[in-house]
């Protein structure tokens, strides 16, 4: 946790400000830091009935409202910090077979990473020979089909086509379900001011620390199956000393109203339990004239959203927006409203060497007035 974006951002308990409290949070002594940041201690909220202590773990405070369901979920994750060999990671990852967790998180980040980092690899990630190997017979003499290899960037593009919407800033900047990072990197080389990246996924999340706090970028890149190849190379981006990345929780962001000038959730409304809360809270940490970013492409799950909060297309998200705004004007609060079109954009989600998703992701921008 970097010292410049503890200070300047003064997050608050999760838990009190769902009780309509702003409660200061206080690092405790003991914590271990040097001049950049801290790397492991505790933020204590500062009401008495309250008391709560957040652990920060390899560099990242975990600021969510139910800290010990969070922990009781995900603790395992936080502890399985240590990268194996490659002979040793396939030997592992065979005896737990593809569906144990090992495997799901190591195909996920592959994924993240990939439309993230994939610039970065001399072959974009993905071997020339995309699709069959030569030879592969085709009923009928057909020519085998020859996929077209998925290209990296998706959240990169629909990221700079957000900001080409909204308003050039100088303060803090807010990147809510952020993943593994880049999109983070690249608000803090088109902005001057703080820019902190949220998500409640560590073993994503802690592939950005890595370049934060070892300028390096690790990832495991799926080939096939469970044939898994790991990436490292150095990196250094344009701003990243002015980057952090923190556990917290969409729906329930640890800080203070109006403290953003910048507030971006890209493919995040369909991964929250309550999209009208999201909306909700992203006008709320937003300073008067702040823009705001959402991108999404509809995929919703039963296993994350109630059904009956789905926002079933781009004219329902518009509304939805609408119905927010007004909510907010009645409580005497800022709304987001709108801004500049909406528009459509080509999302390739890369599975492995020879399968890939297609998502249309529908952007929109909005201020707080």
């Amino acid at each position: 946790m970097r010292h410049a974006h503890f200070e300047a951002l003064q997050p608050v308990c999760p838990a009190c400000l769902r009780r309509g409290i702003e409660s200061p949070l206080q690092l405790a002594p003991g914590a271990l830091e040097d001049a950049a940041g801290v790397s492991s201690g505790l933020l204590r909220c500062a009401v008495l009935d309250c008391g709560i202590a957040y652990p920060i773990i390899d560099g990242a405070p975990i600021l969510v409202p139910d800290l010990a369901g969070w922990l009781a979920a995900n603790g395992h994750l936080l502890l399985q910090r240590h990268e194996l060999p490659d002979p040793v990671e396939a030997v592992v990852a065979a005896a737990l077979g593809p569906d144990a967790a090992f495997n799901v998180i190591r195909t996920q980040q592959a994924s993240y990473a990939y439309d993230h980092y994939g610039d970065l690899e001399e072959d974009g990630g993905t071997p020339a020979a995309f699709g069959p190997p030569p030879g592969n017979a085709v009923p009928g003499n057909c020519a085998p089909p020859t996929p077209t290899p998925p290209q990296p960037g998706a959240v990169r593009r629909t990221l700079a086509a957000a900001l080409a919407q909204l308003p050039a800033t100088t303060g803090p900047v807010l990147d809510i379900g952020c993943a593994v990072g880049r999109t983070a990197f690249d608000l803090a080389a088109a902005s001057p001011g703080l820019v902190l990246g949220l998500d409640l996924n560590w073993p994503l999340l802690a592939i950005g620390r890595g370049i934060l706090d070892r300028a390096v970028l690790s990832y495991p890149h799926r080939r096939l199956g469970m044939h898994f190849e790991r990436r490292r190379h150095a990196v250094s981006f344009p701003g990243g000393e002015r980057v952090d990345f923190w556990i917290a929780d969409a729906l329930a962001l640890p800080f203070r109203g109006q403290t953003f000038d910048l507030a971006m959730a890209l493919n995040v409304i369909d991964c929250v339990s309550a999209p009208p809360r999201l909306i909700a809270e992203m006008a709320r940490v937003l300073r008067p004239g702040g823009g705001a970013a959402i991108a999404t492409p509809f995929d919703w799950s039963s296993q994350v959203t109630p059904p009956d909060a789905w926002v079933d297309g781009p004219a329902a998200l518009e509304t939805l927006l609408a119905e927010v705004a007004a909510q907010a004007r009645q409580a005497g609060v800022g709304a987001l409203v709108q801004s500049g079109p909406a528009r459509d954009l080509d999302w390739h989600v890369r599975l492995h060497d020879r399968a890939a998703m297609h998502y249309a992701v529908h952007l929109l921008t909005a201020s707080l007035d």
